[in-house]
């Protein structure tokens, strides 16, 4: 659980880098996030901290103590839309404010496993949701690049780390996707370092199986790469990771598996 909530606050730290080094003009500039200015990405990703904090705090049974937090994801939409028109000033330190006290939260439920936390996708325990956070930190800060002078490679723990929890959380998040009930499988294959997975999507759920096997659809790739196209963030060739069997069904990925 340490481990968890270390790499939690290092991802944390990596981001609100990304967030202080956005320019005043920068604020404005699209992200990585399709449809969304650096504004939008940081409103997001700090909602989303208010809304775990909440979560956090209803599982233990305590009282929100007079915090404005999200009541529910519907409520978390409609304060995303008012924060991202905040001034960059104002913002960046409720970026700053939320994510402390997200992880201040999720710091005093980790000790309790058998606490649950309703998130829109489901019920988990706080190191889901922890695990939750930290790949939105690192995801969003990276979707922060257009807007940002210069790349800031992601942490080198990251990959190896995410790679495989990322596999684990999409088949949670197979729930939102608009092909729930139909059948579809995919084969992913790391070539920088170990790992190889197959998912498979059917009668409404969907299950990871490690190892090699034959699928719809087979991505082949560096750590990396798989993963940013597992998040959405690009094509397969745009990340140098190589698509065989059912092109179509490679690019719809995210339908199936929708996230971050």
């Amino acid at each position: 659980m340490a481990a968890v909530m270390d790499r939690l606050s290092q991802a944390r730290d990596w981001y609100l880098r990304a967030v202080g080094a956005l320019s005043e003009d920068g604020w404005g500039k699209p992200s990585l996030c399709a449809g969304w200015t650096a504004s939008q990405v940081v409103a997001h990703v700090a909602t989303g901290d208010q809304l775990v904090r909440g979560l956090v705090l209803d599982a233990m049974g305590r009282e929100r103590a007079g915090e404005d937090l999200p009541s529910d994801f519907a409520d978390r939409q409609r304060r995303f839309q008012t924060m991202a028109a905040w001034e960059p000033l104002q913002l960046r330190d409720a970026a700053r404010t939320a994510s402390e006290r997200s992880i201040a939260a999720l710091t005093e439920a980790m000790p309790r496993p058998e606490l649950i936390l309703k998130m829109p996708f489901g019920e988990v325990p706080p190191r889901i949701a922890a695990t939750l956070r930290l790949n939105e930190y690192v995801i969003h800060g990276h979707d922060l690049l257009p807007a940002l002078d210069g790349p800031d490679p992601v942490p080198e723990w990251f990959i190896p780390a995410a790679l495989p929890d990322s596999i684990n959380l999409l088949m949670r998040l197979h729930q939102r996707s608009p092909h729930k009930g139909k059948a579809a499988s995919f084969h992913l294959h790391r070539t920088d370092g170990e790992g190889e997975w197959i998912l498979r999507a059917q009668d409404g759920q969907a299950v990871a199986e490690p190892g090699h096997g034959k699928a719809d659809a087979a991505l082949r790739g560096p750590g990396e790469g798989l993963y940013w196209v597992m998040m959405g963030r690009g094509a397969p060739r745009e990340h140098g990771v190589e698509v065989q069997g059912d092109e179509a069904l490679a690019a719809a990925l995210k339908e199936w598996f929708p996230g971050p």
